[in-house]
């Protein structure tokens, strides 16, 4: 899998996500897009939704 940095994922797709849409790594390793030692994306943050947890069908979209 590639991995990019946050700048670098955001310039290649055209994005300003912030950093909170993501969980970055807490180790450095190299940035396939910039060539630099940085913190790189594991995997998008997906969103909970809490209300279907608690109500047995989808009636309140």
């Amino acid at each position: 899998m590639a991995e990019f940095c946050l700048e670098c994922w955001n310039w290649l797709n055209r994005r300003n996500d912030p950093e909170k849409d993501y969980i970055i790594s807490k180790d450095l390793d190299l940035c396939e897009g910039c060539g630099e030692w940085k913190h790189v994306i594991v995997m998008k943050r997906e969103r909970f939704d809490w209300a279907g947890l608690f109500l047995p069908y989808r009636w309140y979209e």
